[in-house]
């Protein structure tokens, strides 16, 4: 179970961008949206605290889809961070999926839930769907692909979600050549259009940038890219908010270990593979890009 929920967490580094313009929220509603954000940003370890105003919102105005999703997403990063070995991580996933496809549902516009409804689904199919590899394979390219739909409408943002569940592919299948591809194509993107809210630094997301470098030079290592990778690293590092970043001891550690971390990949031992910046194995997930100060 612990592999099925290793990416989870990490989708939850995918910018919440503000709500659009439209029918006005009940203040219960836009309370317990700052619950949320006050502990996804600033203390993560009140994860279950908003549970209860969420709940409340939701039973208040059961047709706001935000309220629906940020319950969604609470019990994502529950089982992204949460204890593997628990029948709880199961339930929070369980919920997530729900919640997730409510908002879906009412908010069919919002085409940034693939990016999270679907590493849910891809986890609960490795927990409770086919044993037989063969439907296994045919399971999870059924349910991929509604994220690869949205990755093709908005690849700045569905890049990092497509790129994570392909990870622990090995180095050479086309999963993980397509992730591989995909953060490259970001990367430039974002080069030339540095204010798209998916690839900028904001307030809810104060070290997005920072976060997916080093992620993608996860990604470059394993793909024997050394020489890529030290680039991303460094290019890390220039980023104005790295000082305050407080994991910049995970670019640090990477910088001076490059060419052992990259052996590790190479060696065709996939059990001593350093694990990647995402890895739900490090304890925190979801602060690599929100946690500010």
């Amino acid at each position: 179970m612990r592999r099925t929920v290793l990416a989870l967490l990490a989708l939850l580094v995918l910018p919440l961008v503000t709500l659009s313009a439209g029918p006005v929220r009940p203040p219960v509603a836009v309370k317990a949206e700052e619950s949320f954000f006050a502990a996804f940003n600033h203390d993560p370890r009140e994860k279950a605290a908003p549970l209860r105003p969420l709940w409340m919102a939701a039973l208040t105005d059961p047709t706001d889809s935000r309220t629906w999703m940020l319950l969604g997403l609470d019990h994502l990063w529950l089982a992204a961070e949460g204890d593997k070995t628990s029948p709880l991580t199961v339930e929070h996933l369980v919920l997530s999926e729900r919640f997730l496809s409510r908002a879906q549902e009412l908010d069919p516009s919002d085409h940034r839930i693939p990016s999270w409804l679907v590493p849910v689904r891809l986890s609960l199919a490795g927990i409770t769907g086919p044993r037989n590899p063969k439907e296994q394979k045919e399971a999870r390219d059924r349910i991929i692909r509604e994220l690869l739909a949205a990755y093709a409408e908005d690849p700045a943002f569905h890049s990092f979600a497509l790129a994570l569940v392909s990870f622990d592919s090995g180095r050479d299948t086309p999963d993980f050549q397509r992730g591989l591809t995909a953060l490259h194509q970001t990367h430039g993107a974002c080069t030339g259009n540095p204010e798209n809210p998916a690839c900028a630094n904001r307030p809810r997301w104060p070290h997005n940038q920072e976060a997916f470098l080093t992620f993608e030079a996860d990604y470059e290592l394993k793909a024997r890219n050394t020489a890529r990778a030290r680039d991303l690293l460094l290019e890390a590092q220039q980023r104005p908010t790295y000082p305050q970043w407080p994991f910049r001891g995970e670019t640090e550690d990477r910088l001076k270990n490059l060419d052992a971390y990259a052996a590790l990949y190479a060696d065709g031992d996939p059990g001593n593979d350093p694990p990647h910046l995402m890895a739900s194995s490090q304890g925190i997930v979801c602060q690599r890009c929100h946690l500010g100060p």
